[in-house]
């Protein structure tokens, strides 16, 4: 009866053992598809360059993934003035649908481009948010660098984004604060009024 008693509680423990190790399993596999596609949504802005030839005129893409819920953004683009020209800013496209830019100099060797979406419902997917067209003046490092990025959604709130130079390299994460959503709010702002008074 003692043999059969402790063979009984053997095997009730080894069920419990196989138990517990089964749902620690389960929750490491709900843990690892839980945890997955955060990542594979991050939404990232890229610079494709090309290959610089004196002379020629050349475009550099600012190329966008995984966004969600796209309404407004800014960045800025410097660059080697004694190498790179900006000629002009090409309206980007997402998914099919024209991102409309505005842009300017802020220095000689940086310009800011900014883009307001018509309507509410917001843009998801990938796509380039524009296209730097370049003139080659010279010969050198073109020292182009995206800054100062900056996206918004339809409510108004930023969008998490990761902001390099490269799809592949050097890419910086955003670290969002107080400044940054007043800069979004004033910049959904200035674009809606200027966007208001051309149909006036």
């Amino acid at each position: 009866m003692d043999l059969k008693g402790d063979q009984m509680k053997n095997n009730s423990e080894n069920g419990f053992k196989k138990f517990t190790m089964i749902g620690v399993c389960f929750a490491a596999f709900l843990i690892a598809f839980a945890v997955v596609p955060v990542q594979a949504q991050q939404t990232t802005v890229s610079l494709n360059t090309p290959k610089l030839v004196q002379g020629n005129t050349v475009h550099a893409a600012v190329e966008i993934a995984n966004v969600n819920n796209l309404d407004a953004g800014q960045f800025d683009l410097s660059f080697n003035p004694d190498v790179l020209k900006v000629v002009n800013v090409e309206d980007g496209s997402i998914e099919g649908t024209k991102i409309p830019v505005q842009w300017s100099s802020i220095d000689a060797d940086t310009i800011r481009v900014l883009f307001n979406l018509e309507g509410v419902t917001g843009i998801n997917g990938s796509g380039q948010l524009a296209k730097i067209e370049f003139e080659v003046t010279g010969d050198g490092d073109s020292n182009l660098l995206i800054s100062s990025g900056l996206l918004g959604n339809t409510e108004a709130n930023q969008i998490d984004t990761n902001w390099g130079v490269t799809a592949a390299t050097d890419v910086q994460e955003s670290t969002p604060g107080f400044e940054a959503v007043s800069a979004l709010v004033g910049l959904i702002a200035i674009l809606g009024l200027a966007r208001f008074s051309r149909k006036l």
